[in-house]
């Protein structure tokens, strides 16, 4: 199971994106979705804070025990 919270990136929000393992993608994209729709105008994020973001994404979701947690 691998998961990843809005908080884990700093934002102030239960938003929480879930899945298998073997959903990797499908996880980061619901997480990159969620931070479009809900937080980008609120943060007022440039593209570059935006390419930040997924590659913490990213170094997250390849933690070994799925939580997260750097």
């Amino acid at each position: 199971m691998k998961i990843i919270k809005c908080r884990d990136l700093g934002f102030n929000c239960n938003f929480m994106a879930t899945g298998k393992a073997s959903e990797i993608d499908d996880v980061k994209q619901k997480m990159l979705d969620h931070i479009t729709e809900k937080h980008l105008s609120e943060k007022n994020m440039s593209k570059e804070d935006l390419e930040e973001l997924t590659s913490r994404i990213d170094i997250m979701l390849s933690r070994g025990c799925g939580c997260g947690a750097l």
